[in-house]
């Protein structure tokens, strides 16, 4: 390990290409801890240019807080092993990175490009690789039951964390058209959703995005992505059979219309006309070239049965897209108008419950100043040395109104009474 000052430094050319840099708090967490701690772990870093294979991050972050060095360790890279200096320059940038991070960063586009690049620079093709035998079995789906292991997949699966049938659905999403690969990159496109599309042909990708167009991660879901793929699955199936019977009809034509010509070429050296009676074969091939020709103008006509049913089939994955376009674009225009009416309700029904509770906060301090009213009543009672009211409990406003008003009967009539009685004099001296 040595110090390297970090103007020396340079960034891997293609190192965007497949990891996103950390943002938000992570970022801010991230740089915290360098600022804290400093560089613990050591940037790679090819010995013969300085760049970066291992560590942006660091570099970046020791860049925005002004280190001038920064720790290193430099790798000489060689041409060995059938792979030049610059791909196990790449090799490194990516494998080390999805040993730490584990497929590297959280972006699925930039994961599949990844395992494709990584892959590519082992010879990793049609289930083999450099190292492994297994180089004939056939390229499979993730739902395929064929799917054969070899030594330098299975070892980036493991390192990945992955299952093999994620590994195999990401890696599908470099199938998929630059346009929908951008929609994935940029979050416009969820993953489950790109993963269907990228099992259809790019005519139907390109047809799709040209009927969606960048809102198609916006009001397709996940159900939709398989609904259509399943159509024009069925569709594209049709086509090639259309496709399989119009290239055995042309083979057939071809066929009648090679014995076409070279029957007429033997009719035109017969010249019956200068003989006294047609020879027999003469007579045979007429027929023959007759029927030859009723089978050529039978075959044409089937060639353009085949050519219009071609035409109809691709009318059809057409109007199915435009249909499925259609009907969704409907059903988000509905949800946005129930999801306006649902924020409508909400709006009043806030509304209302403010307006309710600052009655209920209104009611509640009339309720606590006529207790208090009730309370001072009671204590002037009290001084007036009159019968003193007894405690009771209250259930709602008007039943303490009642109560008191009631009550307040009583002590009247009780100190009228006394009063009759000579008790008088008290009262007087309250009334001065």
């Amino acid at each position: 390990m040595q110090k390297i000052k970090v103007e020396l430094l340079k960034v891997h050319p293609r190192n965007k290409e497949f990891f996103d840099d950390m943002e938000g708090d992570k970022w801010k967490d991230f740089v915290e801890s360098i600022k804290t701690s400093g560089i613990i772990q050591s940037l790679l870093v090819s010995k013969d240019d300085y760049v970066v294979i291992s560590g942006h991050q660091r570099l970046k972050a020791a860049k925005e807080l002004g280190l001038t060095e920064v720790p290193c360790e430099l790798k000489e890279y060689v041409d060995k092993d059938g792979i030049t200096a610059e791909d196990w320059k790449l090799n490194d940038l990516i494998e080390t990175n999805i040993k730490q991070r584990g497929v590297g960063n959280t972006n699925p586009m930039k994961a599949a490009r990844c395992f494709l690049e990584l892959e590519r620079i082992h010879g990793v093709q049609r289930g083999g690789d450099r190292k492994s035998e297994l180089v004939n079995s056939s390229y499979q789906s993730a739902d395929s039951a064929l799917w054969q292991d070899n030594n330098y997949q299975q070892k980036l699966i493991e390192e990945s964390g992955l299952s093999k049938r994620q590994y195999m659905n990401t890696k599908k999403l470099n199938d998929l058209i630059k346009p929908l690969q951008d929609l994935v990159e940029n979050k416009h496109l969820k993953p489950s959703i790109a993963i269907n599309l990228a099992y259809m042909n790019q005519e139907d990708q390109w047809n799709l995005y040209n009927a969606f167009g960048e809102s198609i991660g916006e009001i397709m879901q996940y159900k939709d992505s398989v609904e259509i793929r399943k159509e024009l699955d069925e569709l594209r199936k049709q086509a090639k059979q259309n496709e399989e019977l119009r290239l055995k009809a042309e083979r057939e034509k071809a066929e009648i219309e090679k014995q076409k010509s070279e029957l007429e070429e033997k009719i035109k050296n017969i010249k019956p006309e200068v003989i006294e009676k047609e020879p027999d074969d003469y007579k045979e091939l007429k027929d023959t070239l007759k029927t030859i020709k009723e089978q050529s103008e039978q075959l044409t006509k089937r060639l353009n049965e085949l050519e219009q049913e071609k035409n109809r089939l691709d009318e059809l994955r057409k109007k199915a897209i435009d249909e499925k376009r259609q009907a969704l674009e409907e059903k988000a225009r509905a949800e946005a108008e129930i999801k306006n009416i649902k924020y409508e309700l909400e709006q009043v029904k806030q509304q209302y419950g403010l307006e309710a509770k600052k009655q209920c906060e209104l009611a509640d301090k009339l309720i606590e100043e006529t207790k208090k009213v009730i309370a001072n009543a009671t204590s002037i009672l009290e001084l007036m040395d009159i019968e003193q009211l007894p405690d009771y409990k209250y259930n709602d406003f008007s039943t303490t109104l009642i109560l008191f008003i009631d009550k307040l009967e009583k002590v009247y009539r009780s100190a009228e009474q006394k009063s009759k009685n000579g008790k008088v004099a008290f009262f007087r001296k309250r009334d001065d």
